[in-house]
């Protein structure tokens, strides 16, 4: 066998060859010396030793391979167990122990500081935790409210029905001054009235359904600028332009809440003017509610629509914003915060478009007396 002659390949297969072979054949190997250039080495042997000392060398290769592959695999197996297997198993029963009493806080899971997938889902699962504690705790607050309030309802109503009686006889009195405060008087206690109903109704069963109606914004606007220049004893200007004078087909009574609500912020907020304007858009009419005030603070702005955390007063329950967003949403509506800053905000009310006839006589009766 001359080496220049033969590959690596070819070498490989004669070494296979070799270890098959169970006869002694005697090898002649010839090549070129690697440190005398011009050299010819030529050995000659037996090929059993060789082939003996080939399988021996196999054996202990073959063993050391074992070992390594052992100790490699112990490694890997404590290596998953440790990065891997004990901190999904530790998400894993955290997330069992939470769903099984989340109001616990040793419940709540602590991240390890991992910077990978596995930290980020600690991460997150804390923040999820938190915030589902937050509003368990808050949902808590509010069935406890709810229940107060249903009491105070049921008692206030009956109040109220005494009221309205002396209201109603107020209305018979010959004082200029007592004819005119008196509807408005009327319309509050029937307001309130109606309240404590829709809010026993609530209470026991789910938020009352809408009971439309076809009216002109114009009018609605000037009845919540009444009642608010009464209620907070200051004149506040309440600004329109001939867009109010659209017909809305909504509740006028929730409407009047929302916008009642609106326009008490403002006031509060240090507003002296609001303006109302609406117009038409892709099958809504859109009310925007505009103000001179302040603006909203940060914290107000980041939960504007959260109970109990989202109002601009320290003193204040965030549920007026809360609660005209869920009279939008039963109108199929919305409300929104167009924009805030030193200069004033800007609210909008989104209400489905007036599909009946009558909205076309609204309108013109509006026209009329404007």
């Amino acid at each position: 066998m001359n080496l220049d002659d033969n590959s690596a390949f070819d070498l490989v297969a004669d070494a296979f060859d070799t270890l098959k072979q169970d006869r002694n054949r005697v090898l002649r190997v010839i090549g070129y010396s690697p440190q005398e250039g011009g050299a010819v080495i030529e050995v000659v042997l037996d090929e059993t030793p060789l082939r003996l000392a080939m399988y021996d060398y196999s054996e202990r290769i073959l063993g050391l391979s074992i070992v390594i592959a052992l100790a490699t695999a112990t490694l890997v197996f404590a290596s998953l167990q440790w990065m891997m297997v004990r901190p999904i198993r530790r998400l894993t029963e955290n997330m069992v122990g939470f769903r099984t009493d989340p109001e616990n806080p040793a419940q709540m899971i602590v991240p390890s500081g991992r910077r990978d997938e596995i930290g980020m889902a600690e991460r997150e699962l804390s923040i999820m935790q938190r915030d589902l504690r937050t509003a368990l705790a808050q949902r808590g607050r509010l069935a406890a409210i709810g229940t107060a309030v249903a009491k105070i309802s049921h008692d206030l109503r009956n109040i109220l029905q005494t009221a309205s009686v002396v209201s109603d006889r107020l209305a018979t009195v010959n004082d200029p001054e007592v004819a005119r405060m008196a509807p408005r008087l009327v319309r509050a206690i029937d307001r309130a009235v109606d309240l404590c109903r829709q809010t026993l109704d609530y209470a026991h069963d789910a938020p009352p359904p809408p009971r439309r109606s076809v009216f002109p914004l114009r009018g609605l606007v000037d009845e919540v600028a009444a009642d608010q220049s009464l209620a907070n004893g200051t004149d506040i200007k309440f600004e329109t332009d001939p867009t109010t004078d659209t017909a809305i087909a909504a509740d006028r009574d929730q409407l009047f809440r929302v916008l009642a609500n609106l326009a008490r912020n403002a006031v509060q907020a240090g507003a002296s003017i609001l303006r109302v304007t609406a117009a038409p858009r892709d099958g809504f009419i859109d009310i925007a509610i505009s103000d001179n005030g302040p603006g909203l603070p940060a914290k107000a702005r980041d939960h504007l629509f959260q109970p109990f955390i989202g109002s601009a007063k320290p003193d204040g329950t965030g549920l007026g914003l809360v609660i005209a967003r869920e009279i939008m949403h039963a109108h199929g509506g919305d409300i929104a915060l167009v924009e805030t800053s030193e200069k004033g905000t800007v609210f909008r009310l989104s209400l489905p478009v007036a599909k009946s006839g009558s909205a076309r006589v609204i309108v013109k009766r509006a026209a009329a007396h404007s």
